[in-house]
């Protein structure tokens, strides 16, 4: 007969395998995620067996940085449509009706007949998903018991099925498992093999200005999103850090643009006047698709910021002029400043850093955990941004 691996939340099966013919669904899930998971079997046999499991809410943001995203959805929608074959049937139904209905399911009450047997292609979403009550708006626009029409629905992508369901808040706290002993257990795979994780050409290279940039951000992640972490590499900034400075920055973006990279690569500039300045000239180039760049966000924090110079101290919007990352740690154990340094003839204006930022790196190097007595409220803000210009 062979094994059986399914990916599924709760009672509902998104996809299902057998003996060697399985989707690798590793990528949605840490290590730490393996558990004892229910498997369900015929006649309502329900046994706990090793497997991967984790909370919808966190399966989110993996399946945005995967690229499913919600505005990325109707295109993976009609990517489905227009590849689909000519001589199956496809139903009428828009994207927007997809969502509607299913962004209004409850998982939680999708009991699964749990039936033995064999279907035929588009029997088993026909006999278990669409006579259910759950997903009865369906009825108001596709013909329920077409096996044509399962077929289709059969062969969506499980991944564009599962976020269109994440896209209910009562679902989030499900759980997605990937129920995985049975193929180990019948010898056609092993542990080793089964968990790939995130791939290299899944996960995103990020660039900065400096070595300070990067550790700042690798730690933020650390201690704030450990969930989305494993997708995030850096460049080695332990010995000849190669990209430091803006224009440095810049003519490496040139380079990348030239060979046209095929990597996913988020480049971050300052948000001061050299940096915007990098920035707009770099977001003029022909960048290639993977390759994002962002500078680092304007914040309310930094509209009244202390700041001094020939004028003196006075309080001004350094948003555009001076904001360097040392600027989103935590500064409120002490009284904070830009320092006007460097004149630019080019801007007609000063060019300033925050004064005393070793301290504040060193300080934010001692920090333990999320738990610690530190503000990462900017930090939280930062990376929020490099999220959105990942997904």
């Amino acid at each position: 007969m062979g094994s059986y691996i399914s990916l599924g939340v709760g009672e509902l099966e998104l996809d299902w395998g057998k003996n060697f013919g399985f989707r690798d669904y590793s990528k949605l899930f840490l290590p730490s995620d393996k558990k004892d998971i229910p498997y369900y079997y015929a006649d309502d046999e329900v046994i706990l067996r090793p497997g991967y499991s984790t909370s919808l809410g966190r399966v989110k943001n993996r399946l945005e940085l995967l690229g499913y995203s919600l505005k990325t959805l109707s295109t993976h929608f009609q990517d489905h449509n227009d590849n689909y074959p000519d001589y199956l049937e496809q139903p009428e139904i828009s994207f927007e009706t997809m969502l509607a209905i299913f962004s209004k399911i409850n998982i939680a009450d999708y009991k699964n007949k749990k039936e033995d047997g064999d279907y035929d292609l588009g029997e088993y979403v026909v006999e278990n998903i669409f006579l259910n009550e759950t997903f009865k708006d369906l009825k108001e626009h596709i013909d329920i018991k077409d096996k044509d029409i399962g077929a289709y629905f059969e062969n969506l992508d499980p991944l564009f099925t599962l976020r269109l369901l994440i896209e209910n808040p009562h679902n989030l706290e499900m759980n997605l498992e990937w129920r995985t002993q049975d193929v180990i257990d019948g010898g056609w795979t092993n542990e080793k093999e089964i968990f790939v994780g995130v791939e290299e050409t899944d996960k995103f290279l990020i660039v900065t200005e400096g070595s300070s940039d990067t550790f700042i951000i690798k730690k933020s992640l650390e201690l704030l999103k450990p969930d989305i972490l494993d997708f995030f590499t850096f460049v080695d900034m332990e010995d000849n850090y190669p990209f430091t400075g803006t224009g440095n920055l810049y003519r490496f973006c040139q380079g990348l643009t030239s060979i046209r990279i095929q990597n996913k690569t988020l480049v971050l500039f300052d948000n001061d006047l050299e940096g915007v300045d990098k920035f707009n000239k770099t977001n003029n180039l022909n960048l290639p698709r993977q390759m994002k760049i962002m500078k680092l966000p304007e914040l309310e924090e930094f509209t009244n910021f202390l700041t001094i110079g020939p004028t003196g101290e006075t309080s001004e919007n350094i948003n555009g002029k001076a904001v360097a990352i040392e600027c989103f740690l935590d500064l409120s154990k002490s009284k904070p400043k830009i320092r006007w340094t460097n004149y630019s003839k080019e801007f007609d204006a000063y060019q300033g850093s925050l004064e005393n930022k070793d301290d504040y790196v060193r300080e934010f190097k001692s920090v333990k955990n999320a738990n610690d007595n530190y503000d990462f409220t900017k930090l939280t803000k930062l990376l929020d941004e490099i999220y959105k210009n990942c997904i």
